[in-house]
């Protein structure tokens, strides 16, 4: 996976605010991190290529969810998120026409008419 300019600018602000709040030190991060100071200060500033390994354990350090800071895993989260569904409906008759309009599905379909209690029946001899 690669991580844009948007993503980089949010992890750097995530980073400056856990930084102030915890009273941590670049040094003392990349320790945590197990990497070196150059190659943490290169990623947090931009210039360096941010991967995947780099950016989980990060966010796990500073105790937020990548999904939650990250614009392009914001974005893919919200496109997993739909699902399929299917609906089903039985018609007392035959067919005729389907279509819809916007999120509307219209069926029309041709029913019998049942006698009703009115109607006299012939009698039979």
């Amino acid at each position: 996976m690669t991580f844009d300019k948007q993503d980089k600018q949010a992890l750097y602000e995530t980073w400056m605010s856990y930084k102030a709040k915890a009273r941590i030190t670049q040094s003392e991060m990349a320790k945590k991190l197990e990497v070196s100071h150059l190659t943490f200060s290169r990623c947090i500033h931009g210039d360096g290529v941010l991967d995947t390994r780099f950016v989980f354990a990060f966010c796990q350090v500073m105790g937020v969810e990548p999904n939650k800071i990250l614009p392009s895993l914001r974005d893919r989260e919200q496109v997993s998120q739909d699902v399929l569904v299917t609906n089903k409906v039985v018609v007392d008759g035959d067919i005729e026409a389907v279509y819809y309009e916007g999120h509307t599905v219209i069926i029309e379909y041709r029913k019998p008419l049942a006698p009703s209690d009115d109607t006299p029946l012939e009698r039979v001899s």
